[in-house]
């Protein structure tokens, strides 16, 4: 980017070469301009005029250019906040939602410790009740036997 310096070396420059442009042409001319008319002015007061008019030209919308560039600005910084905001809020649910997922996994392996300890439990009255049916004696009907027979 042109830095300030050079922007204002050139600036001078082209004012010096205007200035010795407009002394050496010093001679008288009249000026009509729409319904205005000048008559008998120095050719010098209208190069260094025309020059004035246009650097206030120049520096006008140059101004308004600033202005709406430091709105532009503005509204970009605003949206910026709004952004970095978010995204801190972001940054806060997501530490929230990992310790909630964290906790969630705990419970799950809670659970699943208990259930374990639940299905060893069915498996060892399954395997008692078996033995207890395995060891009951039913016993024999003597009573059909003998009518039977």
């Amino acid at each position: 980017m042109i830095s300030l310096l050079a922007i204002a070396i050139v600036a001078l420059a082209f004012a010096v070469l205007v200035a010795m442009f407009a002394i050496q042409n010093s001679d008288l001319v009249s000026i009509s301009f729409f319904r205005w008319q000048l008559t008998d002015i120095s050719l010098a007061v209208v190069i260094l005029g025309s020059a004035a008019a246009g650097a206030l030209a120049v520096g006008l919308f140059t101004f308004v250019r600033e202005i709406g560039l430091r709105l532009s600005l503005r509204s970009c910084n605003a949206r910026l906040d709004a952004i970095a905001k978010e995204l801190d809020e972001t940054r806060e649910n997501s530490g929230h939602l990992d310790k909630e997922v964290e906790r969630l996994k705990e419970e799950i392996q809670a659970k699943a410790k208990e259930l374990e300890t639940e299905q060893r439990r069915v498996s060892a009255l399954q395997v008692e009740l078996e033995a207890t049916q395995a060891m009951e004696v039913l016993p024999e009907p003597q009573n059909n036997e003998k009518e039977n027979m």
